[in-house]
């Protein structure tokens, strides 16, 4: 099989499931070009792998998100129709067998694969994060089927002309997939759109349980992190332990303990946007932080110990409304974790929460995926689709911070001694492992690919016989 094209419109490096492709792709030794911006650094697995080849395309520049939003979309286009099909056409090899697109974004980017597709004569796979249009309509607030200003009439306008774009380009596909089964449904509803589920799941190489001694390995290593060292130091360690941390020591016989007073540690991951509302979680742990003495007593409530990453605009915003609260029973952070920590600090969680609220409902969040695949019990705001990831016996959901906050106190209750409820959520990741990433690609895209490789050899054989026929006349 010839070799394939990856296609993301976005940063390389904060693209995991197309880095998840690629390696699939990679391990079954076919060689791929993965086209996108490079602002991060791809997993080392990806940049180490000789069958893979990273082609930049520039990014717009920065300085044009400061101009009016329609100027502003209209420039960011002018640079992408020019850049995107230069990089596509002329920086990547003559022909592939398949490019392999995420949608969104969808404009231009489908337009410009199709077209790829046309000269390399290759088979166009679109994958189905989200809807381009929805995340328009979200962005600038479109809901009003009759905006009332100019800009918002040519927004609306653009924004159901992508919804057409992405239905037209989408019954062009040889295959779509798509991330749930809900949107599946709605792709065929919606645009007459054929789609195959394939669930994210996280790779097993990178997402994983850590046992006692390696959780404590890590806390070591973080008490030279900058973000997190005065936080992890620990007071009245038991006699004869070293290596203390506020989580767990090394006691005389060799042994980590874990401490029986240590706080509970509760991780999200946030886009810092107004489509994650950083502030259900804030409010949710002012309540929880403030819960009257009788209450914290007699439900044995844990101190917190809160690990927020991700950057986004917002960032800033709400650190400052974190900096205002006088917190008695609770820490927050906002570290930057390198690629290989992240894992690692999820799988010393005993919490997840998950603020994403998808545009279009349908779409599932990759961070519950990377929660999940570390055995870690999640929280996450409700919508549509979420149901299909998240489910009563590992995890729950909310609608606000007074919802979230009722759940806190139910699951922390009694932490780290008698737990309940947590202890049967962490059982159940335990026992019932989730299928891995490299299983569900292998059940559900990898027959795509060989459908399309067994047509490649067919054509081929086919033109060799034409070749050969024409040379004996």
């Amino acid at each position: 099989m010839e070799h394939a094209i990856v296609l993301v419109l976005g940063d390389v490096g904060h693209s995991p499931r197309m880095n998840y492709h690629v390696l699939s792709l990679a391990n079954r030794g076919i060689p791929v070009e993965f086209v996108g911006y490079r602002e991060s650094k791809v997993h080392s697995k990806i940049e180490s792998n000789e069958l893979v080849s990273i082609v930049g395309i520039p990014p717009p520049p920065a300085v044009l998100n400061s101009l009016p939003s329609i100027l502003c979309m209209v420039l960011k286009l002018l640079w992408l129709c020019t850049l995107l099909p230069l990089t596509l056409f002329f920086k990547t090899k003559f022909t592939a067998s398949i490019i392999l697109v995420q949608n969104p974004p969808g404009v231009p980017t489908l337009l410009f694969a199709w077209i790829a597709c046309k000269l390399k004569r290759a088979q166009l796979i679109i994958d189905w994060h989200n809807y381009s249009s929805s995340m328009i309509v979200y962005k600038y607030k479109l809901d009003n089927p009759k905006p009332k200003t100019y800009a918002k009439r040519v927004l609306k306008w653009f924004a159901d002309g992508s919804a057409r774009w992405e239905g037209h380009f989408g019954r062009r596909a040889t295959f779509n997939l798509c991330v749930s089964n809900m949107m599946r449904e709605d792709l065929r509803k919606r645009w007459q759109v054929k789609a195959i589920t394939h669930y994210d799941r996280s790779p097993a190489w990178n997402f994983q349980n850590l046992d006692t001694e390696a959780q404590h390995s890590f806390f070591l290593k973080l008490l030279d992190h900058p973000d997190f060292a005065e936080h992890l130091k620990s007071k009245d360690d038991p006699a004869d332990s070293t290596e203390n941390t506020i989580f767990s020591y090394r006691s005389a016989d060799g042994k980590v303990v874990k401490r029986s007073d240590r706080p509970m540690i509760l991780i999200s991951s946030t886009s810092w946007t107004e489509d994650e509302d950083f502030g259900i979680l804030l409010d949710a742990l002012k309540r929880f932080d403030s819960a009257p003495l009788p209450k914290r007593v007699g439900r044995s409530l844990p101190n917190l110990f809160v690990v927020i990453t991700g950057k986004g605009p917002m960032k800033e915003y709400y650190l400052e409304r974190v900096r205002s609260i006088r917190w008695h029973h609770t820490t927050i952070i906002t570290p930057w974790l390198a690629a290989e920590d992240y894992p690692k600090m999820l799988a010393c969680a005993d919490l997840g929460v998950c603020l994403h609220a998808s545009t279009s409902g349908l779409d599932l969040p990759m961070k519950v995926v990377d929660m999940l695949g570390c055995s870690v019990p999640v929280l996450a705001k409700n919508f549509p689709a979420i149901g299909e990831l998240v489910k009563k016996d590992f995890g729950g959901l909310f609608n606000n911070a007074d919802d979230l906050n009722k759940e806190l106190v139910d699951i922390s209750s009694g932490f780290p001694v008698d737990t309940k409820r947590l202890n049967s959520m962490k059982t159940t990741l335990r026992t019932n492992p989730r299928i891995d990433w490299e299983a569900q690609w292998t059940a559900s895209v990898w027959p795509l690919i060989q459908t399309i490789a067994a047509k490649k050899i067919d054509e081929n054989r086919r033109q060799r016989r034409f070749t050969d026929n024409t040379s004996s006349n």
